[in-house]
């Protein structure tokens, strides 16, 4: 039987890796034709979406490790 939590970590970590791969590809699509409002706008977007991809996949590392599964 599998772990439930595992499968649920590794499930955000995809849902949050893939937002930070839009919204990095959402701020170079738009990088010559943007206000520097907006530039830093999207630039900020990308940062918090890649905080939350690291958050996640530490969560998922910390419980693999901790539980060994």
């Amino acid at each position: 039987m599998g772990c439930e939590e595992k499968a649920r970590l590794a499930e955000d970590y995809g849902v949050a890796t893939a937002a930070f791969a839009e919204a990095v590809r959402g701020a170079s699509t738009k990088y010559r034709t943007s206000t520097s409002a907006e530039y830093d706008r999207l630039r900020r977007i990308s940062d918090e979406a890649r905080l939350k991809s690291e958050q996640t996949r530490l969560a998922f590392e910390q419980h693999t490790a901790a539980h060994h599964c």
